[in-house]
C-alpha cells in the first residue's frame, strides 16, 4: 500500500518522533511515544543517550503496510503502524538467546525489504537478515556476512610461537584472537578492539584494550576476561599504546598523558615519566634493552634511556604527525618513524633520535602507517600505507612494492612472527593477511626490479609488449587513474620474450600496468593516444 508513508526523527543523537501518513505523505500524523527512546542502548527504550542521526532508520513490510521497522543502536517493530514497538534484537549473543530474541550488531545505519519480505540490516558489525521477520525469537537474525575477512583492523600482536596465537583489536568489532593450530576465529572482547598482544610466556595469556585505555587480559585464550585497573588520573588516546616488557612478561607498559608501568600484570601502576600534556599516541620498549623507550604525541617524540627512572628527553620533531614507531631488534638507537608527512612520510635515526634520515625515496603521496624492523641482517624494513605495503633494506636504493596478493588498502599495523618467518598485516577493511618474510619468497637478489621490466611503446595507441628479464609467473593487471580495473590476466609466464596486450579498446588516458610475480611487484604507467 504506498499511500502509507512512515518518518522517524530525531531529537539530538536520541529518538524524537514518529509519523505516519495513509495519503502518500499530504498529512502526517505523530504516533504518542512519549518517553521513549528508541535510538538508546537499552532494549527497554528508556535509557537516555543514541547515536543519530549516524546510526537511524526506518522500513515497511511490502506485504503488510502495517509492519513497520525502526533502529538506531538496537532493533524495533511495530505490527499495528507504529502505535506500539517491540524491542526485536540485543548486540550480546547471550542476552539475545535468553531473552528469545535476535543476536544483531549494534549500531544500525540501513533496513530495508525486498520484494519478497526478507529484511537486511546493515550495521557496523556486518548485514544480518530477517528470513521471516514477524515471528520473533532466538534465531530472528542471521548474520550474512558471518566469516567474511572484512574487519577494519586497528593493530594487532603475534605470538612468537610455531603454531601462531594473534590478538587483534578491530573497530566496532571487538577484539578476536585467531588458533592456527585449531584454525579458528574467535572474539574475546567487544566494543572497539585496540591494541592488543599475546604473552611472550604464555600464549593463552591475551591482553588487550578497547577506546580510550580500557585494560583487559584473559588467562585461557580468550575463554573468559577480566579488566585490568587502570591508571588514576585520566585515560588514553583513542588507540592507546599498551606493550609488554621483552624479557619481562609480568611487567607492562601503558601510555596516557603519562607512561604507566606495571610489575604485576596490571593489577596497580606506577608513572614513568612526566606527563607529556596530552594522551599518547605511539609507544614503544627496545627489545633489546628495556630500559630504552620511545613515545609519541602528535608531532612530538620522546625518549628515556633509563626506564623513566629521570624525565624523559624530547627529541627532534621528524615532521608530521607520528603514526608508527619501530625500534630495530638489535639496536635500540636505531629506530624509524612513519608519519602523516608527504615530505618525509618514514625517518629513520641510527643515534637514538638526535638526528633523522629521510626515507622518502621514491613512496608514493600517501600518508605512512606502520613500520616493522626484519632481523635479517640487511636492515629490511617493512612499511604499511594507506595503500599497500613496501619493503626495503640496505641493498636497495628505493623502496619496493611488497603486496604479494595483499589488497590494495590500509595497512594500519605490521608484525613479524621470527619462528615462521612469517610477516602479519592488519588492514582496515580487509582483515588481517600474512605472507612470507622477503628472504623466504625470494632472495633479495632476487626481486624484481624496476628496470628489468619494460612495458612499450609508450605511448601507445592499439598493444602494449610487456618483457621481464627474469623467468616469473605473474598475474598482470591494467588500471585506469580511477582504480578501476581493465585487464586482468593471470599465471602469465613471463621471461625475455614478449607478451602482447590489446588496449585498442581503451580511451586515451593515463594507466597504470601492475605485474605481480613471486619476486615481488611492478607497476608501469602508460599512456594511450
Amino acid at each position: 500500500d504506498d499511500s502509507v508513508v512512515y518518518v522517524v526523527e530525531a531529537s539530538g543523537s536520541q529518538f524524537g518522533a514518529f509519523y505516519i501518513s495513509t495519503d502518500t505523505g499530504s498529512s502526517f500524523t505523530e504516533r504518542n511515544h512519549a518517553g521513549r527512546n528508541y535510538f538508546g542502548y537499552d532494549t527497554a527504550g528508556f535509557q537516555s543517550g543514541g547515536q543519530a542521526p549516524r546510526d537511524m532508520d526506518v522500513t515497511a513490510s511490502p506485504l503488510d503496510a502495517d509492519e513497520v521497522h525502526i533502529a538506531g543502536v538496537l532493533t524495533w517493530r511495530s505490527l499495528d503502524g507504529g502505535v506500539n514497538f517491540q524491542n526485536t534484537s540485543d548486540w550480546i549473543p547471550q542476552d539475545a538467546a535468553s531473552a528469545n530474541k535476535g543476536y544483531c550488531h549494534a549500531d544500525v545505519d540501513l533496513m530495508l525489504f525486498d520484494d519478497s519480505g526478507i529484511m537486511f540490516v546493515g550495521t557496523d558489525g556486518g548485514i544480518f537478515k530477517a528470513e521471516n521477520s514477524t515471528i520473533l525469537n532466538s534465531t530472528y537474525y542471521t548474520d550474512i556476512t558471518a566469516g567474511l575477512g572484512i574487519k577494519q583492523f586497528y593493530k594487532l600482536g603475534v605470538s612468537q610461537t610455531s603454531d601462531v596465537v594473534i590478538s587483534a583489536g578491530s573497530q566496532d568489532n571487538g577484539t578476536c584472537v585467531y588458533k592456527e593450530d585449531i584454525d579458528l576465529w574467535g572474539d574475546w572482547l567487544g566494543a572497539d578492539g585496540m591494541e592488543s598482544f599475546v604473552s611472550h610466556a604464555n600464549v593463552d595469556h591475551l591482553f588487550g584494550t578497547s577506546q580510550n585505555g580500557q585494560l583487559y587480559r584473559s588467562t585461557n585464550g580468550g575463554a573468559t576476561y577480566s579488566n585490568l585497573s587502570e591508571p588514576s588520573p585520566g585515560q588514553g588516546a583513542w588507540v592507546t599504546p599498551f606493550e609488554q616488557d621483552p624479557v619481562d612478561a609480568g611487567t607492562l607498559y601503558l601510555g596516557y598523558a603519562r607512561v604507566h608501568k606495571s610489575i604485576n600484570s596490571g593489577i596497580s601502576w606506577t608513572a614513568i615519566s612526566q606527563s607529556f600534556g596530552g594522551d599518547l599516541s605511539q609507544m614503544k620498549v627496545a627489545a633489546s634493552n628495556s630500559q630504552v623507550m620511545y613515545a609519541s604525541r602528535g608531532g612530538f617524540v620522546y625518549k628515556t634511556d633509563d626506564g623513566g627512572a629521570t624525565d624523559w628527553t624530547q627529541l627532534p620533531n621528524p615532521g608530521g604527525l607520528i603514526n608508527s614507531i619501530a625500534i630495530h631488534p638489535n639496536n635500540p638507537n636505531k629506530i624509524a618513524i612513519a608519519t602523516t608527512s608527504f615530505t618525509n612520510p618514514v625517518v629513520v635515526s641510527v643515534d637514538g633520535g638526535a638526528t633523522w634520515i629521510n626515507y622518502k625515496f621514491n613512496l608514493p603521496a600517501f600518508s605512512a602507517l606502520s613500520l616493522v624492523w626484519d632481523d635479517n641482517g640487511k636492515e629490511g624494513l617493512y612499511l604499511g600505507m594507506n595503500y599497500g605495503l613496501f619493503y626495503i633494506d640496505d641493498t636497495f636504493a628505493e623502496w619496493q612494492v611488497y603486496n604479494n596478493n595483499l589488497p590494495n588498502v590500509i595497512v594500519n599495523e605490521l608484525d613479524i612472527n621470527n619462528v615462521t618467518n612469517m610477516l602479519y598485516a592488519g588492514t582496515y577493511g580487509r582483515g588481517i593477511w600474512a605472507s612470507p618474510l622477503v628472504d623466504e619468497v625470494a632472495g633479495v637478489e632476487d626481486l624484481l626490479s624496476q628496470d628489468q621490466v619494460s612495458v612499450y611503446p609508450n605511448p601507445t595507441n592499439s598493444e602494449i609488449n610487456i618483457i621481464v628479464q627474469q623467468q616469473v609467473e605473474a598475474d598482470i593487471r591494467i588500471f585506469d587513474v580511477l582504480g578501476k580495473l581493465m585487464v586482468y590476466q593471470a599465471d602469465i609466464d613471463l621471461g625475455n620474450t614478449n607478451h602482447t596486450i590489446d588496449v585498442s579498446n581503451f580511451t586515451n588516458g593515463i594507466y597504470f600496468v601492475r605485474i605481480n610475480s613471486n619476486a615481488g611487484t611492478i607497476t608501469k604507467k602508460i599512456m594511450k593516444k
